[in-house]
């Protein structure tokens, strides 16, 4: 772990970047902007003008703050720094929401020490909500103020609360099969809600998040907020979820192990 200073400044800057990134998009977001396609081959990925500009603003902010930092972005080429520290950023996550009009877009950042997410930032300008991680500890900014999070205690499938931002379009058939097994059993589905599903089950709002297709910068904002609020982020077959792909996040950790049988079965 690194030290105590060198995380706070990057929590800090982190922090500090939001809310300026945040004076950027919303505006953006409230008067309505166009997208274009970036995959021509396949199912639509919108990006704006707002998501590029954002995105620059944030390498420079970091680039002036920490230039020896790494930096991973959805719209630009990485950049290779030559220290421990790697930041991975999603300029807005849920484009799709943000062209449309529905407030559960975000904007995340992620701060890392030698791969591993310490510091998280899920950051709703729409909203007035900023949902942040640290080593040990989750909280959640609003005007009203600063409160700590913690995940709901869920151990039974059934009981529990699912989201999916949209199985249809995520998920391979054999993957749409194994939620669906999931999805009978639970108490009810949320649908729709982006990274705004990962910060509820933070706030203990919702239990469980079953998606596919996440690159890093999808997911590693997320890790650090789930695991100071008291929950856990895996792959579906139970690994590491820095890395994106088909991930699993609970409230309550206890619940993986009756959702991992589901998939291995039927996935297997």
């Amino acid at each position: 772990m690194p030290s105590r200073t060198d995380i706070d400044a990057r929590l800090a800057a982190a922090c500090d970047m939001a809310a300026q990134v945040r004076d950027l998009t919303l505006p953006a977001f409230v008067r309505g902007i166009g997208s274009e396609n970036k995959n021509h081959k396949g199912v639509f990925d919108p990006v704006t003008e707002a998501d590029k500009a954002a995105e620059r603003m944030l390498r420079c902010l970091i680039e002036k703050a920490f230039p020896g930092d790494s930096i991973v972005g959805e719209e630009y080429p990485d950049k290779n720094g030559d220290n421990d520290w790697s930041w991975c950023l999603d300029p807005i996550d849920g484009t799709r929401a943000f062209v449309a009009g529905v407030p559960v877009w975000s904007t995340l950042i992620a701060v890392s020490f030698r791969g591993e997410p310490i510091i998280g930032i899920i950051d709703h300008p729409a909203l007035g909500e900023r949902y942040i991680g640290a080593p040990g500890k989750a909280w959640r900014e609003t005007p009203a103020g600063k409160e700590a999070l913690h995940t709901k205690s869920c151990p039974k499938l059934e009981d529990a609360v699912l989201s999916c931002t949209e199985p249809m379009a995520m998920l391979s058939p054999i993957q749409l099969t194994a939620y669906e097994n999931i999805r009978r059993i639970t108490r009810f589905t949320r649908l729709g809600l982006d990274a705004y599903a990962y910060a509820l089950t933070a706030a203990g709002r919702m239990d469980l998040v079953i998606e596919a297709g996440l690159a890093p910068y999808d997911i590693r904002s997320h890790i650090p907020i789930i695991k100071g609020a008291g929950g856990a982020v895996t792959t579906w077959s139970g690994g590491d979820a820095k890395n994106g792909g088909a991930i699993i996040c609970v409230g309550d950790p206890r619940m993986l192990e009756q959702i991992y049988p589901f998939l291995q079965r039927d996935m297997g």
